[in-house]
């Protein structure tokens, strides 16, 4: 093994002040290329990727990564062209319920087939999303045959980044070793990797909204919409208006979604919900007004994205339309 692979692309990084930069497409390319291929030194990669996250990586760095990925992951993947790409990677310790899940699922049986993907590192107390996929019913996919499977009965699909692409999983894990995230997160949020019509994508960090947008475009990979949702995940807040920046031929555009429920509506603070509560709330056995508004505003944001309604508002009455007619679980 040649050592030196990556040490051009460190020493471009670190020179110093007024000689350093941020890698160009190609140079990121072809970082993440000598990464993927597993030929490049630990020490080397724990290097570039912090120093990455100092400098903060910019669109052209996630794109390069994001397109090394595509020519390594299988050819059947990217065959899949669902509607919808889902990621969730939110660490999970401050999450709360994973209400998109029921989003997701209200648009997988209005016949939008949705690819999901994701890990959680820090499970919080009401489980990761891999915990509440189970809880639902449906089959954690492990397979080409099983996602395949769960796109052709359900319309959806959820594939574990373990199984999805093991060397980003040992990349995502630097988090323990290194202390820091890195950006692995960004570039998993918009990989796309079964180049999905559109992509939903949550934030954590506002920041981070610009960069995943610009990512998007240089990738021409589908459109996206993205907003800062709970813990980071693509799940739209009820409670006050939220930006969100979305792409669509070839252009970064904004919207505000207005607030669909207010603090003083609430006839009691918010209860105490466990991950068994999800399927009695789908199942209309327990009322949560706050959870209903979740599920109805993070659906609309996908309806608007695909294109199915041409405001926000109008989307919401869909994704309403929706709910009313749902099938229980």
């Amino acid at each position: 093994m040649d050592r030196s692979l990556l040490s051009s692309h460190v020493r471009t990084l670190a020179r110093g002040p007024g000689r350093s930069r941020n890698l160009t497409f190609n140079e990121a390319k072809d970082a993440m290329s000598i990464i993927l291929g597993g030929d490049a030194q630990p020490e080397a990669v724990g290097a570039l990727l912090m120093l990455m996250r100092f400098r903060s990586e910019n669109a052209d760095e996630i794109a390069g990564f994001i397109q090394a990925n595509h020519e390594t992951l299988p050819k059947w993947l990217s065959n899949l062209k669902p509607e919808l790409d889902w990621p969730s990677y939110a660490a999970g310790r401050t999450r709360g319920l994973p209400f998109f899940l029921l989003s997701a699922l209200l648009l997988s049986q209005n016949n939008i087939q949705i690819f999901m993907h994701g890990f959680n590192s820090a499970h919080s107390a009401s489980g990761s999303t891999e915990d509440a996929i189970k809880l639902l019913g449906l089959d954690v996919a492990e397979t080409e045959g099983t996602v395949k499977a769960g796109l052709d009965k359900n319309n959806f699909a959820y594939m574990p980044l373990r199984s999805l692409s093991p060397i980003n999983y040992d990349l995502i894990n630097l988090r323990d070793v290194l202390g820091l995230r890195s950006p692995i997160n960004t570039v998993l949020r918009s990989l796309n990797p079964a180049c999905a019509k559109a992509s939903m994508i949550g934030v954590f960090h506002p920041p981070y909204i610009s960069l995943q947008a610009g990512a998007t475009l240089l990738m021409e990979n589908g459109d996206a919409i993205i907003f800062k949702g709970g813990s980071g995940e693509a799940e739209r807040t009820p409670l006050k208006p939220v930006k969100m920046t979305y792409t669509r031929d070839g252009q970064e555009n904004e919207i505000i979604a207005p607030a669909l429920l207010k603090r003083t509506e609430l006839e009691e603070p918010d209860q105490e919900l466990r991950l068994e509560d999800l399927k009695d709330i789908w199942n209309g056995e327990k009322e949560d007004e706050k959870a209903l508004s979740t599920i109805i505003g993070t659906a609309a944001a996908a309806v608007f994205i695909l294109q199915k309604a041409e405001t926000i508002e109008q989307a919401e009455t869909t994704a309403r339309d929706y709910w009313q007619n749902r099938k229980p679980l």
